[in-house]
């Protein structure tokens, strides 16, 4: 080996040695996101990984079920939405009559048959989470998160239905204080309890179950299973589900209700 080339590997040296043990090669995989250590880094990464690939609009009809101690009851309505802050809901079975509700920037309406008979500020924790966490910014969720009382200094892993996810707002075991969790492949959210207190003065934890389905590449909630004390009193099903379908400004325009309720 000649002087000169010795030298010049013996230059090189350093520069190998310095070069960062976890770069890809050019063509490579890229290397995996860390893992978020934070709420605030966790709503990040949910809003990162789906950014580009979420609806902006939804229509579907809802198949709803109530387990009562008398038998299941049915009933059926329309939705569609706007992501973020709009829903607007059709009663269309058993009684078309134009009732429904439409929640509209983090207060809500209700109809009843065709006149409005209740307004008032209400932040929607489902619309917040399943959706409108993909379109706000990210400082706008976690402010909405200390609404809704979770604690966003409480991070953890922890597995669901035999899948890892991350638990923001409560320790292990504790199944009833305010808290979500988002399956940490997929950053979406399949499970979210909210509590509150009724104007009675009692205190209701309501546990939320998401499944999901694929539509046009969309991931879109194909079942919610409410659960109280552990049992399951309410199901929404989701079908005919269309995704990015055009939705007039005016159907969640409280002021013009009667215009956007659907024909019998």
């Amino acid at each position: 080996m000649t002087v000169s080339r010795i030298l010049l590997l013996a230059a090189l040296a350093p520069l190998v040695a310095c070069a960062p043990a976890t770069q890809a090669p050019a063509g490579g995989t890229p290397a995996a996101p860390a893992a978020p250590t934070t709420a605030r880094e966790l709503v990040a990464r949910m809003r990162g990984d789906w950014e580009g690939r979420w609806y902006r609009t939804l229509e579907f009809r809802q198949l709803n079920t109530v387990f009562a101690s008398a038998g299941e009851q049915e009933s059926e309505w329309i939705e569609r939405q706007r992501v973020p802050k709009l829903l607007r809901i059709d009663f269309i079975a058993p009684q078309p009559n134009g009732s429904g509700i439409i929640f509209r920037n983090d207060s809500v309406y209700t109809f009843d048959a065709g006149a409005l008979a209740r307004s008032a500020e209400q932040l929607h924790p489902l619309l917040l989470m399943s959706a409108d966490v993909y379109a706000l910014p990210v400082d706008s969720t976690v402010a909405a998160l200390g609404r809704l009382a979770i604690d966003t200094t409480q991070l953890r892993r922890d597995t669901w239905e035999s899948r890892p996810v991350y638990v923001v707002g409560a320790p292990a075991g504790d199944s009833t204080t305010s808290q979500f969790w988002v399956d940490a492949e997929r950053m979406l959210l399949v499970r979210l309890v909210h509590r509150q207190t009724a104007p009675t003065g009692r205190t209701v934890s309501t546990d939320y179950r998401f499944s999901y389905q694929d539509v046009d590449g969309f991931a879109v909630p194909s079942e919610i299973l409410f659960v109280r004390g552990g049992r399951p009193f309410y199901r929404e099903r989701y079908v005919d589900v269309r995704p990015n379908a055009p939705v007039d400004d005016a159907v969640f325009d409280p002021a013009l209700w009667a215009q956007g309720v659907p024909p019998s």
